[in-house]
């Protein structure tokens, strides 16, 4: 392993994923027997876990509730690795948890989302963290925090630091139309993209006109995930397809998540993002062949990879 590099801090969602496999298929108003499983989640806690695992220091910033599982997550977290920067515990609110209820097969049944903690963030918490902040040179942000944290965080960096984000969903996207124009680097799948353009997306056509349109927002540049089309990559004057990589799916959760650190990490080690791109294709492929969000494989990840 290289000696670790302070890079990257990471803020935004990091929780409990509990995953909950029926043994046969749903039944409402029933008990179902399930086989039960948990482990860390949350966009911002697989990108930092993911960077750490690519031979990157990272941190991570989020928060959680004066419980056992606030204490678990945190101890886990320093445990791994992680640099943790712990905003003042919520009295009010629990730790957020995601529960996927999954039928035999792994197909979703439903999900059960508590994630209200995360819409109380204020901005004020972070005024303790100023120099713990600015030691890091790259910051990456999820929608999960509240629109207003995401707007002082961007008014606080010096223009030094890079700053990456995540649109993460549908419902979520729209949080960073005010801070686009203060991206280095956005990304977004072809259904978050069609919402923070307002353009329906059914082509490679309409993909790259939105693509240029994103980056006419003032977004330096864009990463736009599509699945088995791949990925394309956008600055004002230019974009690039990158083909997807063919691959034995085991699970796709995370994928995305990885594709990020992989990029920031080539970022983090000095290579432009479009060259850095290929290190995030080539971690979400790893993760791919892999269950779960984060995969200990990235470890094996090799700059040689990126080229030049």
């Amino acid at each position: 392993m290289k000696t670790k590099i302070k890079s990257v801090l990471c803020i935004g969602a990091a929780h409990w994923d509990v995953r909950s496999q029926c043994h046969t298929k749903v039944q409402q108003g029933t008990s179902n027997p399930v086989t039960v499983s948990r482990y860390p989640g949350g966009v911002a806690h697989n990108v930092a876990m993911n960077l750490n695992r690519l031979g990157i220091d990272s941190g991570l910033l989020s928060y959680w509730g004066q419980d056992v599982a606030g204490d678990a997550l945190e101890q886990k977290f320093s445990a791994d690795g992680l640099d943790v920067l712990s905003l003042p515990r919520s009295v009010d609110f629990s730790t957020a948890t995601y529960t996927a209820v999954l039928q035999p097969d792994g197909e979703l049944a439903f999900g059960l989302a508590d994630m209200e903690i995360y819409d109380q963030v204020r901005p004020e918490m972070f005024k303790n963290l100023k120099e713990r902040l600015s030691g890091y040179p790259i910051w990456f942000v999820d929608t999960n925090m509240p629109v207003d944290v995401l707007l002082a965080l961007s008014d606080q960096r010096v223009p030094e630091q890079f700053l990456a984000a995540d649109a993460v969903s549908v419902a979520k996207a729209r949080k960073l139309e005010r801070i686009i124009n203060r991206l280095d680097i956005l990304f977004c799948n072809v259904d978050e993209a069609s919402v923070l353009t307002e353009k329906e997306i059914k082509t490679e056509t309409d993909i790259v006109t939105s693509g240029f349109e994103l980056t006419s927002r003032g977004a330096k540049s864009v990463v736009i995930s599509a699945g088995l089309h791949g990925a394309y990559f956008f600055k004002k004057e230019n974009y690039k397809h990158f083909p997807a990589i063919k691959v034995d799916v085991v699970d796709v959760t995370g994928a995305g998540d990885s594709l990020i650190a992989g990029t920031l990490s080539g970022i983090s080690m000095g290579y432009t993002p479009e060259v850095a791109l290929k290190r995030g294709l080539d971690a979400a492929r790893i993760t791919l062949k892999d269950q779960g969000a984060t995969s200990e494989n990235l470890r094996d990840l090799s700059m040689d990879v990126i080229g030049s």
